[in-house]
């Protein structure tokens, strides 16, 4: 009798409430490895004859690497890393058009790091093509998983707000409007403990608006104090940008994190001398392109988008703080005989012939010098481009065997200032053939 009651009261007592503490404490010297993979489908939606035509888009890519931290910034969370990349691809279809996108070997050694203006990606043994920066760059940002966390101990079914920083940085926006992401601790089993992110958010991502809606759930391992899993989904609106189409997409990342107790020696402190400890020089900062063909070559600011590519040209633009701020087009010139070039009058007289250009005011005309065998002119005109006032500049380059590449600056008079010397650097930056 006394032992049945002893029961009833005991399951009349409110049961204790599991609880987790998720934070993660990372400090210098830690190491993890990471798998991740990603599915993305849905349509771009492009102007065609001023009308919008979606195209089916549907894109997978694969990240395999190692990270040390070598610094934690002031919320505790990693601020630089080294990594190294075993692997980094991507495929794609858009409409027709299929895409297949890897890392190089010699740029599989990365520093990422937080920044006032967000996250920078480099590579120590040289500069990233447009599409390498894309491999390395626009993955989950692992960065931010810490910020997903409470930093305290919940109880299941208890809910947090995601900060506005680290939904900025993990959503991929420049800028952020709106945030209402949330964390939940769904469940506690053994040494695991399960949490959700959900919600909406909206930014801004290359000057064109976006809304994000996201579902999550992760692993936290609680011996290990770390997140050891997530599976990430999202659903992207974006519109039209001044250098991306309209967009509605689906996207699913799965993560696996792996901390490490030995040091992988593709991160050994041999290699990680390459890496620069504070200042990084500026050729580590700018991108490079290689015509296909061989025909030329450059380097050029980060800041410079590349919006359009045919066989025979090449088109960047340059934002500021989203907005158009100038065009730069690159196209391959009629080539002259070795050692000669087209004469000025007849790049003038091309100038003159361009489509929807009525050029007003001579601002600059002039020779440009440079190297023994190089030759350069340049003619900078205020006028108006399909009745919108612009100043563009031309630019007509030659090489020493007669290869020739025209250039040419498009930009708002209120945007010179906003570019700055990005367009100069990259016109003297161009390389033609030297030697057969």
């Amino acid at each position: 009798m006394r032992l049945t009651l002893l029961l009833l009261l005991a399951s009349a007592l409110p049961m204790q409430a599991q609880t987790a503490k998720l934070a993660e404490e990372m400090k210098p010297g830690d190491l993890y490895r990471y798998e991740l993979t990603l599915g993305i489908t849905g349509k771009l939606n492009v102007m065609r004859e001023g009308k919008p035509v979606p195209l089916p888009l549907q894109a997978e890519a694969t990240h395999q690497f190692v990270e040390r931290i070598e610094n934690t910034d002031a919320s505790g969370a990693a601020g630089k890393v080294i990594r190294h990349y075993f692997q980094a691809k991507s495929a794609s279809t858009v409409g027709t058009e299929k895409s297949r996108r890897e890392l190089s070997n010699e740029r599989r050694l990365t520093l990422t790091s937080r920044t006032d203006t967000g996250t920078l990606h480099i590579c120590p043994t040289g500069a990233f093509t447009r599409e390498e920066l894309e491999l390395v760059g626009e993955h989950l940002d692992t960065l931010c998983l810490p910020g997903l966390l409470p930093n305290k101990e919940v109880v299941v079914g208890a809910t947090w707000p995601i900060s506005d920083a680290v939904a900025q940085v993990i959503c991929q926006f420049d800028g952020l409007y709106k945030n209402n992401l949330q964390g939940t601790l769904l469940a506690v089993s053994g040494p695991m403990a399960t949490f959700q992110i959900a919600g909406r958010a909206e930014g801004t991502e290359l000057g064109a608006n976006s809304e994000v809606t996201v579902k999550a759930e992760g692993k936290f391992d609680l011996t290990a104090k770390r997140i050891v899993e997530i599976v990430w989904t999202q659903n992207d609106v974006r519109g039209q940008g001044p250098a991306s189409p309209a967009a509605d997409l689906s996207v699913k990342v799965t993560l696996k994190r792996t901390p490490l107790t030995e040091e992988p020696k593709e991160l050994s402190e041999e290699i990680r001398t390459k890496v620069p400890a504070d200042k990084i020089p500026a050729g580590m900062l700018v991108l490079s392109h290689t015509d296909p063909e061989g025909r030329y070559s450059f380097t050029y600011p980060r800041e410079w988008v590349i919006v359009g590519r045919t066989k025979e040209h090449m088109v960047l633009r340059f934002l500021d703080k989203g907005e158009f701020a100038s065009q730069l087009t690159i196209a391959t010139w009629k080539k002259a005989e070795a050692g000669q070039h087209a004469s000025a009058a007849d790049f003038k007289a091309a100038i003159a012939k361009l489509p929807g250009w009525e050029p007003g005011e001579v601002l600059e005309e002039s020779e440009m010098p440079g190297k023994p065998g190089r030759w350069g002119y340049k003619l900078s005109a205020k006028g108006k481009q399909d009745s919108t006032d612009v100043i563009q500049t031309f630019y007509l380059l030659s090489g020493p065997l007669g290869d020739q590449v025209a250039a040419t600056v498009l930009s708002t008079p209120g945007k010179i200032a906003a570019v700055g010397t990005g367009e100069t650097e990259l016109l003297r930056s161009i390389v033609l053939p030297e030697k057969k």
